[in-house]
């Protein structure tokens, strides 16, 4: 149980780490554009586990959260690089 929680934490901490998307041509007059249809394309494909009962999931349905808010991730930086886009730390 505290392996599990100690990843939960470090997840969200990964998740509040700061960032930019840019081009290497330096155009990024449609990044908010490109943001937008590459969320809208990641959150269609992988819309978000809801467990059966709200307050505290299952450890069989706590995988599946997991595994969609990774899946999502994934698939909205693939559609950024398609487009071009680089990711930098701050």
């Amino acid at each position: 149980m505290k392996r599990l929680f100690l990843i939960l934490i470090l997840l969200f901490l990964n998740a509040c780490a700061t960032g930019t998307w840019h081009k290497t041509s330096g155009n990024n007059s449609n990044i908010e554009n490109d943001k937008g249809y590459c969320s809208s394309l990641a959150r269609s494909r992988f819309p978000g586990y809801i467990c059966e009962n709200p307050l505290m999931c299952r450890p069989d349905e706590f995988n599946k959260v997991l595994d969609q808010i990774i899946q999502k991730k994934a698939t909205f930086q693939n559609c950024m690089y398609r487009r071009g886009y680089n990711y930098r730390e701050n």
